[in-house]
């Protein structure tokens, strides 16, 4: 491996491979991806993976490794992020991965894990997603310093035998989903700890007493519902608004390419109908799962009437928004590209740029520049 010394990606996720990660990858100092999903690998990671510096995502999910998780994954100073579920990694968790700084996504759920959760892990101030589920923390606690990390969006803790009372998290303001559940957490619910952006949480199967609160994000949900009305309007003449200027332009776009566009089916097709559109690609579904992890609910960064929202990495590296549209969401392929065109036709400073689409088996999926 020593003669691809200055490659920057690896991607073997989603094959057959077996055996072991060699340690001669930890020659390979140059490289940012390491994508390793969804294979067969087994074994410890070897401590030369902590050689790679300049690492900026390193995906081990999906396999068969053991083994501890590795101190010398801390020198991964610019790593954003580490996805090791789905594995048998056992033992404790180092402390020292609280070094990286830069880190926003640590997924080690559905391993073997015991000890305690580090404390120092509040250091990780870039931190979205944290998610330890199913492994055994047995006879522990929730630091309460995790009250601490102030980008934290995902925190999931389920089943993971952690007991005592559930901390303090109001202080965490971009907290949305929280997942506690069938743990042995004690006391009553917390009436203060609830942040108002929260859209999901799950204290189930605990051993938790008292009543509901009447406190935290219950009197906000009682405003909200009695502006509700006001809301509803003012979003109303805006959603008219813009369809009606929307539906002109269409209208205006339909005419003057009818001629083509006639050949398009207007039924949802398993086929990849390709546009040619200055600065758009067409993009293959294959592309869009590896670039979010099959579309891992860890890349999923937010979710609306039209569909869910992934965030992703392309070959080049680059962030992309890929917003997929649900099934209730999907139009004739014929109302879809010509969404693209106008889309694409479209330049202005609050608008996201348009980087591509993909209307390949039966989806219909945007792809936008990531703004960080």
């Amino acid at each position: 491996m020593r003669s691809y010394s200055s490659i920057s990606t690896r991607d073997f996720m989603w094959n057959n491979l077996t055996g072991t990660i060699p340690k001669e990858i930890g020659h390979i100092t140059s490289l940012r991806l390491l994508l390793l999903n969804g294979n067969k690998l087994s074994g410890s990671l070897p401590d030369e993976l902590g050689n790679l510096t300049n690492m900026n995502r390193l995906q081990l999910d999906e396999n068969q490794l053991s083994g501890s998780v590795l101190e010398s994954l801390a020198n991964m100073i610019n790593v954003r992020h580490l996805h090791m579920n789905n594995n048998s990694f056992t033992g404790q968790l180092p402390s020292k991965l609280s070094n990286l700084s830069n880190l926003m996504h640590l997924l080690l759920d559905n391993n073997n894990l015991s000890g305690y959760l580090p404390p120092e892990f509040s250091k990780l101030h870039s931190l979205e997603i944290l998610q330890l589920d199913n492994n055994n923390f047995s006879g522990n606690e929730i630091p309460s310093t995790y009250e601490n990390l102030p980008r934290l969006v995902i925190l999931s803790l389920r089943n993971c035998s952690l007991q005592g009372a559930i901390p303090d998290l109001n202080s965490i303001p971009s907290l949305k989903y929280l997942d506690l559940s069938w743990n042995q957490f004690t006391g009553s619910i917390p009436s203060n700890n609830l942040s108002t952006n929260m859209t999901t949480v799950d204290l189930s199967h605990n051993k938790l007493n008292g009543s509901i609160p009447r406190g935290g994000i219950y009197p906000y949900l009682q405003r909200l519902k009695r502006k509700t009305g006001i809301i509803a309007a003012i979003i109303i003449g805006a959603v008219a608004a813009v369809l009606a200027i929307t539906a002109i332009t269409m209208l205006l776009i339909f005419r003057r390419n009818s001629k083509y566009m006639h050949l398009i089916s207007r039924k949802r097709t398993s086929s990849n109908v390709c546009i040619k559109i200055d600065g758009v690609k067409a993009f293959t579904l294959k592309e869009l799962t590896h670039a979010t992890n099959k579309f891992d609910i860890s890349t999923k960064v937010g979710e609306g009437g039209y569909g869910n929202v992934y965030k992703g990495i392309l070959s080049d590296e680059t962030f992309v928004a890929v917003k997929r549209a649900g099934e209730n969401s999907l139009q004739g392929q014929k109302e879809f590209l010509t969404e693209i065109e106008l889309l694409s036709r479209l330049h202005h400073r609050n608008l996201v740029s348009l980087l591509g689409y993909c209307s390949e088996e039966g989806e219909q999926i945007h792809i936008l520049l990531f703004l960080v």
